[in-house]
């Protein structure tokens, strides 16, 4: 018997067959109802058959010597199809399922075939019949041919006429093909289980745990008498549909999500890593306590989760390199059963890239909460709508909750077919006894410390002032630092990790203690931090973002003063700072200008029903399309979709669709300050990863030391608008750390803990990294 290799490793193809026919059986004992009867036959036969074609002799060859191509060689795949049973297929399969069969085998790598002839595929198919005499079939439970198939005028022949019948070398499947849906998820279940085999991770969580039980457990065991509210029991009642609901900010929308999805494979996707980080630590601290297992079933994703990931390790008193490793790998390979997401690292699959089939296959079998959907730009929302339809139409279900939903959005649903449960009558999760928060007052003008300077020397409590832009918000800062000093403190998102972390918790503690002072923010604020002021001054964005920023005044208690607790600052004759009407804005303009019309005549109390009856009023299809500033918005989301869809064939470049969904307008750097004050640790650890990078130093002990000075880098820097990178006097050094650069501002550029970047050096940048 041969010993035939599937990798460089020395894994034989039996073996490697075998490592993906355990995570198949896992796959289906976890979720038996992820694919029919028929569809688990299938997938068995492609896991048997996909990579039998390596037997081929130039494919052994090339990875005995060690080289990555050979002349002459086709792809393994393509001869993998020429070994199936066919007359056995077609006695159990239909012609469509044969068809996505083969083709899932042959395309499960992206490969180039245009320059392979069929006359050349007809060679390579006769030489790999000569080793098949030699493999061992039975090994991985299959037939070998009969007597009669292996003559030539048998079996060749019949190959011939198959690749006509079931592929064809020239043609991919397109989305109007019959197959194709079926092609779709059986190449995704292949490629997800391959690549875990390969990978040598499971390919899902082990077991199926009720997130819910766990959480119900922790309040439990704090308060006897608590009970599931009103939201959370219809959740659960409408666990077997897509749903839509509205709930008050303190309602436990959370909760509710993640009793609907029950102990269903599940993803959490959020509009900013902040509140993916919160939910994160919320979720974990309350299913799993102090237990390292939260491990294996919950996960962290976006494209720099390192820093987080590595913290939760910490905490759990396991810093284990490997298992580091094993953890990201798995979170990237969607294996865990709950994962909470960026819209990226989810939702790229709109653009159906090569390979976007795993992810498909993965979501049909999920449940998909998007959390806040009023909060994404309108492209953004677009693939959301659109990816929403396609993850319902192989099987998938989502659930949509925020605290304000725009009637436009609903329309737009509606419009593209999305099936889904609304509450009876359609109406918001409200708590009646929570439902006189704020006191607001509409100032006509911008915002400025006067009206900030009255309340604080009266007042024992905190405040929170929220502006539009980094810029603003610093501006404000200074004027308050000349009167108060160490009572006004600041947090955006240019400061550098290291530090953002420490005002992150700075700014919880404060809030919790309610200490006297002030805190000034930007847009991060929104949904990202579970605080409570007492105050809230803001400049006006639109009205979603405003009501987001008011749940942060008065979270969960109600108003008695007979002060305004709530000043809002709508610019008067001029903007806010970061709204502009054409290039770079906050907000779109139009939805500002509708906002501000809304808003021009409130003074006093807004109850919840009231801030959503102005939503519901002011963001109708209708009245976007007939505003002159505001009616290119819905027609940029359908533009969205449209191009989405027609592009649904082309199979872009992977990388090229996350640019499309990143914010790819800066670039990570270090202030020069933060450079010079820690110049010499950093010069140690960048001599260290260069020694890993050239070879050097493989040992586990130096991969433990390789992440870890690797996400101390990462802790140094801090998100630069691009255009201001792209100068070169804007920068001091570049250093370069194995296959990365590290970016050095010039001195310019004044960095502190206390107010972080200034992008002030003879730029204007209102419009930059507002957040």
């Amino acid at each position: 018997m041969t010993e035939y290799l599937a990798k460089s490793s020395g894994e034989t193809i039996v073996d490697h067959t075998k490592e993906l026919l355990k995570r198949l059986a896992i796959l289906k004992k976890l979720y038996p109802n992820a694919l029919k009867n028929d569809g688990w036959r299938l997938l068995e036969i492609a896991c048997k058959y996909h990579d039998l074609g390596k037997m081929n002799r130039k494919f052994q060859s090339k990875l005995l010597e060690g080289k990555s191509k050979i002349e002459g060689e086709i792809p393994h795949a393509l001869l993998s199809i020429s070994m199936l049973p066919f007359d056995e297929l077609e006695e159990e399969f239909d012609d469509e399922q044969i068809r996505a069969l083969t083709y899932s085998i042959a395309l499960h790598h992206a490969r180039d075939f245009s320059e392979i002839t069929e006359s050349n595929y007809d060679n390579e198919i006769e030489l790999v019949r000569k080793e098949e005499d030699k493999f061992p079939f039975y090994l991985l439970g299959l037939k070998r041919d009969s007597e009669f198939e292996k003559k030539a005028v048998g079996r060749f022949y019949e190959r011939i006429i198959v690749q006509n019948e079931y592929f064809d070398l020239d043609a991919r499947l397109s989305s109007s093909d019959p197959e194709y849906d079926y092609f779709v998820i059986l190449k995704g279940f292949l490629n997800r289980i391959d690549y875990a085999a390969s990978g040598g991770y499971d390919i899902e969580s082990p077991g199926r745990i009720n997130f819910t039980d766990r959480i119900k457990k922790y309040h439990k065991d704090k308060n006897d008498d608590f009970e599931w509210n009103e939201l959370q029991k219809w959740t659960v009642e409408h666990n077997d549909d897509s749903i839509v609901f509205v709930a008050q900010t303190g309602m436990g929308k959370t909760e509710a999500a993640l009793r609907w999805a029950g102990n269903n494979k599940t993803f959490f996707v959020l509009p900013l890593r902040s509140a993916i980080n919160a939910i994160f630590d919320r979720v974990r601290t309350q299913a799993f306590g102090s237990k390292d297992e939260s491990n294996e079933y919950l996960s962290i994703l976006y494209s720099d989760m390192s820093n987080k990931v590595i913290d939760n390790f910490r905490e759990k008193n396991n810093v284990n390199i490997t298992n580091y490793k094993e953890y990201v790998e798995r979170s990237r390979q969607l294996s865990q059963q709950l994962t909470i997401s960026t819209i990226d690292q989810i939702f790229s699959f709109v653009y159906h890239y090569q390979g976007f089939e795993s992810k498909v296959a993965t979501l049909s079998y999920s449940k998909v909460i998007v959390d806040e959907i009023q909060m994404y730009s309108p492209n953004l929302l677009a693939y959301i709508i659109y990816g929403l339809k396609i993850i319902q139409k192989y099987g998938g279900k989502f659930c949509i909750m925020t605290a304000t939903l725009a009637p436009f959005i609903v329309d737009l649903m509606k419009e593209k077919g999305l099936k889904y449960k609304l509450p009876e009558k359609e109406k918001p999760f409200l708590d009646k006894k929570l439902n006189r928060r704020h006191k607001v007052k509409i100032f006509h003008y911008e915002l400025d410390i006067d009206k900030v300077m009255e309340i604080y020397r009266k007042f024992d409590g905190n405040i929170l002032i929220v502006c539009n832009t980094v810029n603003k918000a610093m501006q404000v800062y200074d004027a308050l630092f000349e009167h108060i000093g160490n009572d006004v403190h600041m947090i955006h998102s240019r400061f550098i990790a290291r530090d953002r972390k420490k005002k992150e918790i700075e700014i919880q503690k404060f809030s919790n203690d309610h200490l006297k002072g002030i805190w000034i923010g930007t847009q991060v604020i929104e949904a990202s931090l579970d605080i409570d002021f007492d105050v809230l001054f803001t400049e006006l964005s639109e009205l979603n973002g405003l009501f987001q920023r008011m749940g942060r005044c008065y979270r969960r208690r109600n108003y008695v003063g007979d002060e305004y607790n709530v000043y809002v600052y709508d610019g008067g004759e001029k903007n806010p700072s970061g709204i502009h009407g054409g290039g770079r804005t906050v907000v779109h303009y139009g939805m500002y200008k509708l906002s501000k019309n809304a808003i021009n005549n409130i003074d006093g109390y807004l109850s919840e029903e009231e801030k959503i009856d102005l939503i519901n009023n002011v963001y109708t299809t209708k009245k976007i399309k007939e505003s002159d500033v505001a009616n290119d918005y819905i027609e940029e989301v359908k533009n969205t979709i449209s191009y989405l869809e027609s592009g649904a064939d082309d199979a872009i470049d992977r990388r090229s669709v996350m640019k499309k969904f990143r914010d790819i307008d800066s670039i990570q750097c270090m202030p020069y300050s933060v450079y010079e004050s820690n110049r010499m640790s950093i010069k140690d650890k960048i001599s260290f990863l260069n020694d890993y990078y050239k070879g050097k130093n493989k040992s586990k002990d130096y991969l433990d030391k390789k992440i870890e000075y690797s996400n101390y880098l990462d802790q140094l820097t801090v998100a630069v608008p691009t255009y201001i990178v792209y100068e070169v006097e804007n920068i001091y050094k570049v250093i370069e750390v194995g296959k990365r650069n590290i970016i050095i501002l010039s001195k310019g550029f004044n960095y502190s803990f206390d107010k972080g970047l200034s992008l002030s050096k003879n730029i204007d940048d209102e419009d930059s990294n507002v957040w």
